[in-house]
């Protein structure tokens, strides 16, 4: 077996924590010595954000929704104040982004259609 297969294998298999950890410190080395070398492989940072940004709350959403589910019959358990506090933050979220969104409209400029193209014509509902 080669070391450098080995060696990579056990990185693979190893802790999640320690391979971000791992990537951070590899990034900023990186970005120290050569920042050419930074900028061309920044994309990966971003595309490791956006995943993040992607999954975070579908996450938090199902370990809330396990943890309903997994409670048992007739024990004492503080689920309501945790469920409270859930929902205040996700209404409080959304009120804050339609706020936001009053605050500082944007504008959406479409491109209009082509001069002179005729829609597809001869098209039926009918089987």
């Amino acid at each position: 077996m080669n070391q450098k297969t080995s060696l990579l294998a056990r990185i693979a298999s190893g802790s999640l924590v320690l391979q971000i950890i791992g990537g951070i410190i590899l990034g900023v080395i990186l970005a120290s010595v050569s920042t050419t070398g930074a900028h061309s492989v920044a994309f990966l940072g971003s595309l490791f954000v956006g995943a993040l940004k992607a999954i975070a709350p579908v996450l938090v959403f199902v370990l809330v929704a396990s943890s309903i589910a997994n409670q048992k019959k007739d024990s004492h358990t503080n689920m309501r104040p945790i469920i409270a506090l859930y929902l205040f933050g996700t209404f409080a979220a959304a009120l804050t982004a339609v706020i936001f969104s009053f605050a500082f409209p944007t504008t959406l400029l479409l491109a209009t259609g082509i001069e002179g193209s005729n829609p597809p014509q001869g098209i039926t509902d009918s089987p």
